[in-house]
């Protein structure tokens, strides 16, 4: 194999990384089957779990307490925050949790690439999908808009901002590079004493019971601002929904714990 090829491979390679939260625990080997079959040009796949001792053939599992944050330091910070009713501070920590888990797995896990693509592991890809072309990482998008995910990124920063009125960044996947999701961070730390992004990124939320941050979204949105040619928006067909659809129309869907219950 020449230079110039093994350069190109190495550009256009990256890992997987899917957090695995105890709602997901029963779907999650139906959902890496069809990650091994359909996500085109991947290495490894990285399992970060709750469960340290989750086995599955081909996958790397992750022990989620590696990371220098955790369920109970979030639920911590929250039952510190007066504005929080007690009675339902816990509903979104393992959800903070694993936004962060997402940001954080380039820096943390041992040996992964810089380029990562996060899928969430209750969304299950039907058809083959691939995520670099000529070295720059695609992009699908949502229409969804919630306010308060951009009260939360111009805290971070004040030039962290939506860039397109018509779409979101939440998809339930993104693929991230890593010497960018370090700029956000340097970014946030610098206009915050320094004090590591994690508690920043907890600190900044005004609404820890319902939806009151986006990774997804941050990340989607510093990228088409910051570096508009070296990324691409490309659109899949996508749902949510309560059970695996297989019609031949949707690239993916994401079957929902909550609307699980209720299929």
């Amino acid at each position: 194999i020449n230079m110039q090829k093994f350069i190109y491979i190495m550009e256009n390679l990256f890992d997987i990384v899917i957090p695995v939260g105890p709602n997901d625990l029963d779907v999650i080997n139906e959902q890496i089957k069809f990650t091994k079959k359909n996500i085109i040009g991947y290495r490894n796949i990285f399992l970060v779990s709750c469960l340290p001792n989750l086995n599955i053939d081909g996958c790397i599992t992750i022990n989620e307490n590696i990371f220098p944050f955790s369920i109970q330091m979030i639920n911590d910070m929250h039952i510190k925050k007066k504005s929080t009713p007690i009675h339902g501070y816990k509903t979104r920590n393992g959800w903070f949790l694993q936004q962060l888990i997402k940001l954080y797995s380039g820096i943390i896990i041992p040996n992964i690439l810089d380029k990562y693509l996060v899928i969430d592991s209750d969304t299950f890809f039907l058809k083959p999908t691939t995520f670099i072309e000529d070295n720059k990482c695609l992009y699908n998008y949502g229409n969804e808009y919630h306010k308060a995910y951009f009260i939360h990124m111009k805290k971070l920063d004040d030039n962290f901002c939506k860039v397109y009125p018509d779409k979101s960044g939440i998809c339930h996947h993104m693929i991230f590079e890593t010497k960018y999701v370090k700029e956000i961070i340097n970014i946030v730390e610098k206009n915050h004493n320094h004090q590591p992004f994690f508690k920043i990124f907890l600190e900044l939320v005004d609404d820890v019971i319902l939806d009151g941050a986006s990774e997804y979204e941050i990340y989607f949105n510093y990228m088409f601002k910051k570096y508009p040619s070296k990324v691409r928006i490309r659109k899949l067909n996508w749902i949510n929904c309560g059970y695996l659809i297989m019609n031949g129309y949707y690239d993916y869907v994401s079957v929902h714990h909550y609307m699980r219950k209720k299929s």
